[in-house]
């Protein structure tokens, strides 16, 4: 699997996951996050007043503005959704960049998590 098509399956989890706990954590999160992992763009959209797609590819869609935007690769996303890398240790070994609220950045952990594959026992 390339790593395109594995941040992809990543980010579909994502959605997933949104589905059933979005609210939960929009709570957490409060706000508009925006990935850019390489060449593509993925909105996340944890506004608690939020009730359409919390998760779609593309900038924010109605004038909504990003409180936070992500860039990094897509090998990157995947080390750190799958926990191999950590987002403060990233940071700093500027393999992601950061732009906007870092206490939103700081939240990045629920996010990530809902984004690692399911195991199917």
């Amino acid at each position: 699997m390339s790593q395109a098509k594995a941040s992809a399956a990543l980010l579909e989890q994502l959605g997933k996951s949104l589905a059933s706990e979005g609210q939960s954590i929009a709570a957490k999160v409060k706000g508009v996050i925006v990935f850019k992992i390489d060449e593509a763009e993925w909105t996340l959209d944890l506004r608690l007043d939020n009730e359409g797609e919390r998760l779609y590819q593309g900038p924010p869609k109605d004038d909504l503005k990003a409180d936070l935007t992500l860039t990094l690769s897509d090998t990157n996303f995947v080390a750190l959704v799958m926990g191999k890398l950590n987002p403060q240790q990233a940071f700093l070994m500027r393999k992601l960049k950061i732009q906007g609220s870092m206490g939103m950045a700081m939240k990045l952990q629920p996010i990530l998590d809902a984004a690692q594959p399911q195991s199917k026992l």
